[in-house]
């Protein structure tokens, strides 16, 4: 057997389902979707609200979602522990593509080469100061200060303690 002859590997999905759902036609029709993908190999398990109500408590991504958002944030697909679709159920498409994604292997990257942004490359240059960071850092000659900004001629440093007339008390 070749590599193009191996089966495909994908990611399992868990799908939240309310019960009774609001339109039972279109669940009934994700249902027959998500079996015949169930069937061809892909890895996807429903939990229906009435009859898999220890789920919907176990799985702590579903019952934070549900705490926060309530019951209109059903149904809910899981990738893993992220939540990848809310509200609306999955397209068949969607769930293929989902399980090819999580599928794939992930780069790891350090902390550091993160901080720098997406890519993980070098951090663009500083970009010249203006308005009222200019004033604040000194840059000579200061920039127009912007209409409407605050005056900061009396300001005073609260980190460090007071330096002027004395803090209220």
């Amino acid at each position: 057997m070749t590599d193009a002859d191996a089966p495909e590997q994908l990611a399992a999905l868990d799908i939240f389902l309310p019960s009774p759902p609001p339109d039972v036609e279109r669940q009934e029709a994700f249902l027959d979707e998500a079996a015949a993908l169930a069937v061809a190999g892909h890895p996807i398990t429903v939990y229906l609200q009435d009859e898999d109500a220890w789920a919907f408590e176990q799985c702590e991504p579903v019952r934070e979602l549900l705490d926060s958002a309530g019951e209109a944030a059903l149904p809910v697909t899981l990738l893993g522990l992220d939540i990848v679709v809310t509200s609306v159920y999955p397209t068949t498409e969607q769930m293929v593509r989902f399980g090819r994604a999580g599928a794939q292997e992930r780069v790891q990257r350090s902390a550091a080469a993160s901080a720098c942004g997406p890519t993980g490359g070098a951090a663009p240059l500083p970009r010249e100061a203006g308005g009222f960071a200019a004033q604040l850092m000194g840059v000579s000659p200061a920039p127009a200060r912007p209409a409407g900004g605050p005056d900061i001629g009396g300001r005073r440093n609260l980190m460090g303690g007071d330096h002027g007339d004395g803090l209220p008390s």
